[in-house]
């Protein structure tokens, strides 16, 4: 019989059954798992065996106390490994319990990190497009500012130009002082006005008794044709303001009678710069071969002209002399 099977079990009977008992619990199992009773069944036999053997293990007091005293052994070292079993299912959970909160612990420590990896990511790419929308604004500054300076440039360049291909009497300035108190020069002329640009010619006119007397005064008016080479210094001349006693002491009137159309286009837009590049004008000179030729001007279709018939005659000699000058220089260099 197998030393683990539990004979009182299988007898059904108590660990303190009486010999009477033992006798009778086993004529009922005998009976019951009787091999000739239970043809059907085939563990029958070793039941009824197994039932035999505890009944003459349990008969004898010696095999009885030997088992008995096994049984308390076993039950003994059971009840100590349930013991153990409990500690260490105590052990187990409370490590469980650990292992849970450090997991815990861990998952929101990766969760903390993860949002901070997030925000860090979130405020770089934030501070990357403020970044860009200041590069942005900046480049269209820069643009903008450079667009203003291009058109400005180009005003100006439009006005020099305006300026620089003005119709020579456009240049010219007309003064007049009192021939009688004060007298004049060619340099000293040229060093009076060549402070407000650079000149190109001034001319004296003759003066006339007659012209005396036709004014009906006795003074005797002199006037000089002043010819600058911008009109931004004709302007300069008729404009100036506070001016010493040497340029009070002039009558200044410009050539045409009236402030020229380019004058007036250029201030009313705003594009009037103060001189004229005498590169360019020169420049601009040569590109022409054909010198202005003023005499064929008729005074009298001119509005408003200050230019008495001495002036005119003065100019025109002035003209005729530079055409001279030019033929014999591009002789020379032919």
């Amino acid at each position: 019989m197998d030393a683990e099977i539990d004979v009182y079990g299988l007898l059904g009977i108590s660990v303190g059954a009486s010999e009477k008992e033992i006798t009778k619990a086993y004529r009922i199992k005998a009976l019951q798992y009787h091999p000739d009773k239970n043809r059907d069944n085939p563990d029958a036999a070793k039941v009824f065996h197994d039932v035999k053997s505890a009944y003459d293990l349990l008969s004898d007091p010696k095999q009885r106390g030997e088992y008995d005293e096994r049984q308390r052994a076993r039950l003994a070292k059971r009840q100590r490994q349930n013991a153990l079993s409990s500690q260490r299912k105590r052990m187990k959970s409370q490590l469980e319990r650990d292992e849970r909160a450090a997991r815990s612990v861990h998952a929101e420590q990766h969760v903390r990190e993860q949002q901070v990896r997030e925000e860090a990511a979130r405020f770089r790419d934030e501070t990357l497009k403020a970044e860009w929308r200041r590069d942005k604004q900046m480049r269209e500054h820069v643009r903008q500012a450079h667009a203003a300076e291009g058109e400005k440039a180009q005003h100006a360049q439009h006005a020099a130009e305006v300026l620089s291909e003005a119709d020579e009497l456009d240049r010219t300035i007309r003064v007049r002082w009192d021939g009688e108190q004060t007298q004049h020069s060619l340099e000293s002329l040229r060093a009076v006005f060549s402070q407000f640009g650079e000149l190109e010619e001034v001319v004296v006119a003759p003066v006339s008794t007659s012209n005396a007397r036709r004014r009906g005064t006795g003074v005797r008016p002199a006037s000089a044709l002043v010819v600058f080479k911008s009109i931004a210094a004709a302007h300069a001349l008729m404009h100036v303001q506070h001016a010493g006693p040497h340029i009070q002491s002039f009558e200044r009137f410009w050539a045409r009678g009236a402030e020229p159309e380019a004058v007036r286009s250029t201030i009313s837009n705003h594009r009037f710069v103060p001189a004229a590049d005498s590169s360019t004008i020169d420049s601009t000179r040569r590109r022409s071969k054909r010198i202005p030729d003023i005499s064929a001007i008729d005074l009298r279709q001119i509005p408003g002209s200050n230019l008495s018939f001495a002036d005119f005659e003065a100019l025109t000699l002035m003209r005729m002399r530079q055409c001279v000058a030019a033929e014999s220089i591009q002789g020379a260099c032919n």
